[in-house]
């Protein structure tokens, strides 16, 4: 029995780099779906973003957001922004098919960076699990 302890100490190492690298593949399509979701505009991603601690760009937009009064208002809030983020993106000659090479930039214990290239720059994508459940906490763009 004693003997069965070498092999298994020696193949955890192993077996947790898996499992990291699978988690890894699983936030890649995480932030790669939601991007497309938040560029096409779709109303449904909205349940896929960290509100309270967006930051978008450079911008806090969790701090705006926490400081809606009313649900209501924080629903339009969320609203007005896949819209806007939606057709800035497109007035910019945005697609989403443009990007490729998704790939983990950056991971840790309280998140994983997600990037994409295209002919005009990087895009970034910060996802972050709180409540047990993924969102996404960050985007930015690298030109």
């Amino acid at each position: 029995m004693k003997y069965l302890w070498f092999p298994l100490a020696a193949a955890m190492p192993l077996l947790l780099s898996y499992c990291d690298q699978a988690e890894s593949r699983g936030d890649v399509s995480f932030a790669k779906s939601t991007f497309e979701s938040l560029a096409r505009g779709e109303e449904g991603v909205r349940d896929r973003i960290d509100w309270t601690t967006l930051n978008s760009l450079g911008q806090n937009v969790g701090l705006a957001y926490v400081q809606v009064p009313s649900e209501t208002e924080k629903v339009n809030f969320e609203k007005a922004f896949v819209s806007q983020f939606s057709a800035s993106f497109r007035e910019a000659g945005g697609s989403p098919d443009q990007f490729g090479n998704w790939r983990v930039s950056h991971h840790d214990d309280l998140k994983t960076e997600v990037a994409a290239d295209s002919a005009g720059g990087t895009v970034t994508i910060t996802v972050t699990e709180r409540d047990g459940k993924e969102r996404v906490s960050g985007l930015g763009f690298i030109r």
